[in-house]
């Protein structure tokens, strides 16, 4: 049997919501929530490669011939999930405990610390 065909972007990524709040919801069964979880991977695939296709059809605007006519070029983009080598952002550094005023907050000038 053939693959049915695809859905459109909008429709697949409606789909993929529904599908989303209902393993967020964590009433389902756990086979109906495999079952859910197998077909919204199919359906994130779909959609990465509809994205992709329609990618490859957007053309660059690089500039103006001297006849006037626009001078275009492919569009090229890498997602940055498919990038590899891209730096890693490093977590930020949680404040001192002297940084802290009596409140939980970030202590400010003229607070009167205890330490």
């Amino acid at each position: 049997m053939p693959d049915p065909a695809p859905l459109p972007f909008e429709s697949s990524l409606a789909e993929l919501e529904q599908i989303l709040r209902a393993l967020e919801d964590g009433t389902t069964s756990l086979d109906d929530a495999l079952a859910r979880y197998e077909r919204g991977v199919g359906l994130l695939k779909q959609c990465y490669g509809q994205l992709r296709l329609a990618e490859a059809r957007i053309q660059q605007l690089t500039g103006v011939a001297a006849d006037g006519t626009p001078e275009m070029k492919p569009f090229e983009h890498t997602a940055a999930v498919e990038k590899p080598g891209t730096p890693k952002r490093k977590p930020p550094t949680p404040p001192k405990l002297s940084d802290w005023g009596k409140n939980g907050h970030a202590a400010e000038p003229g607070d009167d610390l205890p330490f």
